[in-house]
Protein backbone atom coordinates (compact mmCIF):
# COMPACT_ATOMS: atom_id res chain seq x y z
CA UNK A 1 0.00 0.00 0.00
CA UNK A 2 1.19 3.61 -1.20
CA UNK A 3 1.22 6.59 1.49
CA UNK A 4 -1.10 8.18 -0.66
CA UNK A 5 -3.38 5.56 -0.12
CA UNK A 6 -3.54 5.19 3.74
CA UNK A 7 -3.87 9.17 3.85
CA UNK A 8 -6.61 8.66 1.52
CA UNK A 9 -7.92 5.92 4.06
CA UNK A 10 -7.57 7.74 7.28
CA UNK A 11 -8.66 10.76 5.97
CA UNK A 12 -12.65 8.69 4.71
CA UNK A 13 -12.46 7.93 8.10
CA UNK A 14 -11.39 10.87 9.66
CA UNK A 15 -14.29 12.83 7.47
CA UNK A 16 -16.97 10.22 8.31
CA UNK A 17 -16.28 10.81 12.27
CA UNK A 18 -16.24 14.50 11.47
CA UNK A 19 -19.19 14.27 9.47
CA UNK A 20 -21.17 12.53 12.22
CA UNK A 21 -19.44 15.31 15.23
CA UNK A 22 -20.80 17.98 13.25
CA UNK A 23 -24.31 16.51 13.08
CA UNK A 24 -24.57 16.96 16.45
CA UNK A 25 -22.96 20.43 17.10
CA UNK A 26 -25.55 21.69 14.20
CA UNK A 27 -28.59 20.24 15.70
CA UNK A 28 -28.01 19.51 19.11
CA UNK A 29 -25.37 22.05 20.87
CA UNK A 30 -25.67 25.36 18.40
CA UNK A 31 -29.03 24.90 16.55
CA UNK A 32 -30.20 27.21 13.94
CA UNK A 33 -28.26 30.18 13.73
CA UNK A 34 -26.74 29.84 17.21
CA UNK A 35 -23.59 28.09 14.93
CA UNK A 36 -22.54 31.57 13.53
CA UNK A 37 -23.68 33.55 16.30
CA UNK A 38 -22.27 31.87 19.38
CA UNK A 39 -19.06 30.43 19.04
CA UNK A 40 -20.12 27.05 17.54
CA UNK A 41 -17.41 27.52 13.98
CA UNK A 42 -14.87 28.67 16.65
CA UNK A 43 -14.57 25.32 18.42
CA UNK A 44 -15.25 23.46 15.06
CA UNK A 45 -12.46 24.54 13.33
CA UNK A 46 -10.48 23.16 16.18
CA UNK A 47 -11.85 19.78 15.28
CA UNK A 48 -11.12 20.33 11.38
CA UNK A 49 -7.35 21.08 12.85
CA UNK A 50 -7.13 17.85 14.55
CA UNK A 51 -9.61 15.12 13.10
CA UNK A 52 -8.97 16.33 9.16
CA UNK A 53 -5.56 17.74 9.08
CA UNK A 54 -3.48 16.59 11.68
CA UNK A 55 -4.49 12.85 11.94
CA UNK A 56 -4.27 11.94 7.91
CA UNK A 57 -1.40 14.31 7.46
CA UNK A 58 0.82 12.72 10.08
CA UNK A 59 -0.30 9.26 8.29
CA UNK A 60 1.10 10.87 4.85
CA UNK A 61 4.51 11.62 6.69
CA UNK A 62 5.22 8.46 8.45
CA UNK A 63 4.02 6.03 6.56
CA UNK A 64 6.25 3.62 4.31
CA UNK A 65 5.21 0.04 3.80
CA UNK A 66 7.41 -2.33 5.23
CA UNK A 67 8.87 0.20 7.66
CA UNK A 68 9.62 -1.13 11.03
CA UNK A 69 7.14 -0.44 13.66
CA UNK A 70 4.91 1.08 11.47
CA UNK A 71 1.84 -0.23 13.74
CA UNK A 72 3.51 1.16 16.43
CA UNK A 73 3.58 4.54 14.83
CA UNK A 74 0.08 4.23 13.04
CA UNK A 75 -1.12 3.36 16.75
CA UNK A 76 0.49 6.32 18.26
CA UNK A 77 -1.18 8.68 15.94
CA UNK A 78 -4.82 7.47 16.25
CA UNK A 79 -4.49 7.52 19.86
CA UNK A 80 -2.95 11.04 19.63
CA UNK A 81 -5.95 12.25 17.08
CA UNK A 82 -8.47 10.70 19.26
CA UNK A 83 -7.49 12.49 22.12
CA UNK A 84 -7.12 15.82 20.75
CA UNK A 85 -10.41 15.31 19.31
CA UNK A 86 -12.02 14.47 22.43
CA UNK A 87 -10.17 17.32 24.15
CA UNK A 88 -11.88 19.98 21.31
CA UNK A 89 -15.44 18.04 21.49
CA UNK A 90 -15.11 18.37 25.22
CA UNK A 91 -14.54 21.97 24.49
CA UNK A 92 -17.02 22.85 22.27
CA UNK A 93 -19.72 21.08 24.50
CA UNK A 94 -18.84 22.84 27.81
CA UNK A 95 -18.95 26.59 25.80
CA UNK A 96 -22.59 25.27 24.42
CA UNK A 97 -25.26 27.31 25.30
CA UNK A 98 -27.63 25.76 27.85
CA UNK A 99 -29.85 28.83 27.72
CA UNK A 100 -31.27 31.80 25.75
CA UNK A 101 -32.57 34.01 28.14
CA UNK A 102 -34.77 36.99 27.72
CA UNK A 103 -34.17 39.78 30.70
CA UNK A 104 -35.57 43.00 30.30
CA UNK A 105 -35.13 44.09 26.28
CA UNK A 106 -31.81 41.64 26.00
CA UNK A 107 -31.71 37.72 25.03
CA UNK A 108 -28.61 36.33 26.41
CA UNK A 109 -26.67 33.11 25.67
CA UNK A 110 -25.95 31.50 28.56
CA UNK A 111 -23.33 28.29 28.95
CA UNK A 112 -23.09 26.66 31.93
CA UNK A 113 -19.57 27.96 33.11
CA UNK A 114 -21.76 31.60 33.36
CA UNK A 115 -23.72 29.42 36.18
CA UNK A 116 -20.69 28.34 37.85
CA UNK A 117 -19.57 32.37 37.99
CA UNK A 118 -22.42 33.27 39.68
CA UNK A 119 -22.84 30.29 42.02
CA UNK A 120 -25.76 29.26 40.07
CA UNK A 121 -26.00 25.35 39.62
CA UNK A 122 -27.16 25.05 35.95
CA UNK A 123 -29.10 21.51 36.93
CA UNK A 124 -31.96 23.70 37.42
CA UNK A 125 -32.88 23.96 33.83
CA UNK A 126 -33.52 20.36 33.99
CA UNK A 127 -37.01 21.77 35.39
CA UNK A 128 -37.97 23.66 32.48
CA UNK A 129 -39.57 22.38 29.48
CA UNK A 130 -38.25 21.75 25.72
CA UNK A 131 -34.67 20.53 24.60
CA UNK A 132 -31.62 22.33 25.31
CA UNK A 133 -30.79 25.75 25.13
CA UNK A 134 -33.98 26.05 27.39
CA UNK A 135 -35.92 29.18 26.71
CA UNK A 136 -36.75 31.16 29.57
CA UNK A 137 -37.24 34.83 30.58
CA UNK A 138 -37.40 36.84 33.53
CA UNK A 139 -40.20 37.74 35.28
CA UNK A 140 -40.25 41.74 35.98
CA UNK A 141 -42.89 43.36 37.57
CA UNK A 142 -46.19 44.81 35.90
CA UNK A 143 -45.33 48.26 36.20
CA UNK A 144 -43.06 49.71 33.77
CA UNK A 145 -41.35 52.31 36.29
CA UNK A 146 -40.66 49.23 38.92
CA UNK A 147 -39.65 47.29 35.89
CA UNK A 148 -36.71 49.80 35.37
CA UNK A 149 -35.86 50.18 38.73
CA UNK A 150 -35.15 46.29 39.04
CA UNK A 151 -33.61 46.07 35.79
CA UNK A 152 -30.90 49.57 36.82
CA UNK A 153 -30.47 47.69 40.13
CA UNK A 154 -29.74 44.73 39.01
CA UNK A 155 -26.54 46.30 37.28
CA UNK A 156 -25.51 48.32 40.02
CA UNK A 157 -25.19 45.10 42.39
CA UNK A 158 -23.52 42.94 40.43
CA UNK A 159 -26.46 40.30 40.05
CA UNK A 160 -27.65 40.92 36.28
CA UNK A 161 -31.39 39.99 35.50
CA UNK A 162 -30.33 37.17 32.82
CA UNK A 163 -28.65 34.97 36.54
CA UNK A 164 -31.53 35.34 38.79
CA UNK A 165 -32.58 31.96 38.56
CA UNK A 166 -35.78 32.71 40.64
CA UNK A 167 -37.25 35.29 38.37
CA UNK A 168 -36.87 32.34 35.33
CA UNK A 169 -40.24 31.55 33.81
CA UNK A 170 -40.53 29.26 30.88
CA UNK A 171 -40.63 31.41 27.46
CA UNK A 172 -44.94 30.92 26.47
CA UNK A 173 -45.92 29.57 23.46
CA UNK A 174 -48.98 31.50 22.33
CA UNK A 175 -48.09 34.93 20.70
CA UNK A 176 -50.02 37.29 23.25
CA UNK A 177 -47.66 35.82 25.75
CA UNK A 178 -44.69 36.31 23.80
CA UNK A 179 -45.24 39.46 22.67
CA UNK A 180 -46.50 40.48 26.56
CA UNK A 181 -42.67 38.54 27.82
CA UNK A 182 -40.86 40.85 25.07
CA UNK A 183 -42.22 44.32 26.43
CA UNK A 184 -39.40 45.99 25.60
CA UNK A 185 -39.72 45.41 22.07
CA UNK A 186 -41.01 48.87 20.90
CA UNK A 187 -38.07 50.36 22.39
CA UNK A 188 -35.61 48.31 20.88
CA UNK A 189 -36.92 48.89 17.61
CA UNK A 190 -36.81 52.48 18.29
CA UNK A 191 -32.93 52.59 18.31
CA UNK A 192 -32.57 50.60 14.68
CA UNK A 193 -32.77 51.84 11.23
CA UNK A 194 -35.87 52.28 9.60
CA UNK A 195 -34.19 50.60 6.71
CA UNK A 196 -34.13 47.23 8.98
CA UNK A 197 -37.60 47.71 10.40
CA UNK A 198 -39.24 47.96 7.41
CA UNK A 199 -37.60 44.37 6.43
CA UNK A 200 -38.44 42.88 9.62
CA UNK A 201 -41.48 40.01 9.33
CA UNK A 202 -44.53 40.28 11.28
CA UNK A 203 -43.57 37.36 13.24
CA UNK A 204 -40.15 38.87 14.47
CA UNK A 205 -40.14 39.46 18.03
CA UNK A 206 -36.81 41.85 18.48
CA UNK A 207 -34.65 42.14 21.29
CA UNK A 208 -31.14 42.47 21.63
CA UNK A 209 -28.38 39.89 21.77
CA UNK A 210 -25.81 38.95 23.57
CA UNK A 211 -23.40 35.85 23.70
CA UNK A 212 -19.79 35.45 24.67
CA UNK A 213 -18.30 36.38 21.13
CA UNK A 214 -20.86 38.42 19.76
CA UNK A 215 -23.45 41.46 20.15
CA UNK A 216 -26.45 42.79 18.23
CA UNK A 217 -30.22 41.91 17.81
CA UNK A 218 -31.95 39.00 17.01
CA UNK A 219 -35.36 38.01 15.70
CA UNK A 220 -37.16 35.61 17.94
CA UNK A 221 -39.91 33.71 15.86
CA UNK A 222 -42.19 32.20 18.39
CA UNK A 223 -43.59 30.07 16.10
CA UNK A 224 -40.94 27.89 15.29
CA UNK A 225 -39.62 29.04 19.44
CA UNK A 226 -36.10 29.95 17.67
CA UNK A 227 -33.56 32.68 17.12
CA UNK A 228 -34.05 32.99 12.86
CA UNK A 229 -32.16 35.95 12.13
CA UNK A 230 -29.13 38.10 13.50
CA UNK A 231 -28.59 41.73 13.04
CA UNK A 232 -24.74 43.51 13.74
CA UNK A 233 -24.70 46.11 15.44
CA UNK A 234 -24.31 48.48 12.35
CA UNK A 235 -28.25 48.93 12.16
CA UNK A 236 -28.10 51.11 15.18
CA UNK A 237 -30.10 54.12 14.16
CA UNK A 238 -28.07 57.03 13.76
CA UNK A 239 -29.33 59.19 16.31
CA UNK A 240 -26.93 62.75 15.44
CA UNK A 241 -28.65 62.32 11.76
CA UNK A 242 -32.07 62.43 13.36
CA UNK A 243 -31.83 65.42 15.68
CA UNK A 244 -30.23 67.29 12.68
CA UNK A 245 -33.41 66.51 10.84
Amino acid sequence: MSRWKAFAIHFSISLAVFLVLLAVILLVWYPGILFSIDGGWTGLRIVIGVDLVLGPLLTLIVFKAGKPGLKFDLSCIVIAQIGCMAAGMWIVYTERPIALILAYDTIYSVASQDFAEFGKDPLLLEDYPGPYPKLVYTQLPENEIQADIVSIRSQFIGDPLYIQTDRYRPLPKSESEVIAAFRREAAVRSTLSEDLIDRLQDSCRLAKFISSITSGYVCYDSGARSLREFFGNQYVRNTDAVEED
